[in-house]
Order: structure tokens, then sequence, then C-alpha cells
């Protein structure tokens, strides 16, 4: 029986895989998980004090897992778990900047990933070509459709989510996940049940074992509704 329900944030509880506007479907979705008794784990590159808001003003008042499972937050002790050690250095910020990407307004609240808005006009060689140079530097690099998100190693939506579980003594055979983006695959590959909305990336819909038939928020609720009806 599914427990916990690890929720991608842009692209998943906002109106689209392009949009930041927060979907009212996604409250719905969030009060109907709640109401049978499930953890719900927001999962997010966002930094955390953004993270934790959005936790709050949701209701889940769960774990949340920050920075693409670099940091993990427990409301309940309000303490913190720090899967990853260290983040990028000036180098590495001025090489990516080189190639025409620029720094996030969070990034001076993230304590580890790092993340940077793409130029216009981006296409994948110049996309691949900084991957390339980073990983090369032993960095993680993930694109989550929205910015380029640089980590030290170590780090992941799945590491972070597989922290929160040991310590509820949870299995990710109890575990249900739904996320849009290819920084959501590794997640989405340990859940027992995964899902994305109708507008998830391509790469994503090939590995989930639902795609709901609508976008954002409406397919998260969508996703909700097959939740708890298994659980009737």
């Amino acid at each position: 029986m599914i427990r916990l329900v690890a929720v991608d944030m842009d692209g998943t509880i906002t109106e689209s895989s392009r949009s930041l506007r927060l979907s009212p479907h996604s409250i719905e979705a969030v009060r109907m998980l709640k109401s049978k008794g499930l953890k719900v784990v927001l999962v997010t590159g966002n930094s955390l004090p953004v993270a934790a808001s959005m936790s709050l003003y949701l209701g889940t008042r769960d774990p949340v897992v920050a920075e693409n499972g670099c940091i993990i937050f427990y409301f309940d002790t309000m303490s913190e778990d720090h899967i990853c050690t260290g983040k990028p250095g000036d180098e590495i910020i001025k090489l990516i900047v080189s190639k025409g990407f620029k720094p996030a307004w969070q990034n001076k609240y993230r304590e580890h990933d790092l993340a940077f808005h793409p130029p216009r006009g981006l296409n994948n060689e110049i996309l691949e070509e900084v991957r390339a140079l980073l990983e090369a530097r032993k960095y993680k690099v993930y694109w989550s459709g929205f910015a380029l998100h640089v980590q030290p190693e170590g780090g992941g939506k799945d590491r972070g989510v597989e922290a929160v579980l040991r310590k509820l003594n949870i299995s990710w055979g109890e575990t249900a996940a739904i996320g849009d983006g290819e920084n959501d695959i590794p997640l989405l590959l340990k859940a027992q049940i995964s899902a994305t909305p109708s507008d998830g990336a391509e790469a994503v819909k090939r590995i989930v074992k639902y795609v709901a038939t609508k976008p954002g928020g409406e397919g998260f609720l969508e996703f909700a509704k097959l939740l708890t009806s298994t659980l009737l």
C-alpha cells in the first residue's frame, strides 16, 4: 500500500510545464492525499526557503526535499539533513556564465545546487557542451525545463527521498511519485507507482507507469484521484 507521495513542484503543481503559476487543482490534490493519511513530500530543484514556504501554504507540512535532493527539511523537529557537501565555486560559475547562462535569483539562498537560466535560443548542442564540461569536473548536471542545475556529486532527488524514507521507515514499494522533468527521472524509476502530467518531457513519459491526460496541476489531481481510489 502507498504511504508516501513524492511530488515535484515546477511543472507538476503549477498550471503547466511552462508555467510557474500554482494550479488550484494542486491544492485539491494535496488535500485529497492528506485526507487519506498519506505523506506528501515536495521534491524540487528550488531553494529550501521556497520549498518550505510552498509546503506551509499547501498544507503538507511533511518533509521537504530541496535543491534537487541536496537538502531535506523536517517540520516536526525544525531540522535539516544535507546530502551534498559544498557547492560549485567561482570558476564553475564563470564557465557557465561564459556560455550565456544567467545565475538564478535563488542562488543567494542555495547551499549546494546552483541554478542558471538559459540564454535565448538555447539548443541541445549548447546544453550538451556545458553538461560535458561540468561532468568532466565531477559535477552533477540537471536540466529542469526551466533552468540548468549544477551540484556536487552525491545529490539527486532520489537520494533526498531515500533519506526521508529511511527516517520515516517507509520503503520504495510504499512510495508513489509524480514529476515532469529530466531531473525527476531517477526518483520516478525507484517509486513503486510513477506518473507525469500530460505535458511532461518525452523522456519522462517513456519511463513512468502512468501518463495523465491533463497538464500540470490538473494531471497531479488526476493522479491523486487514482491513488486515493485504490485505498478505498
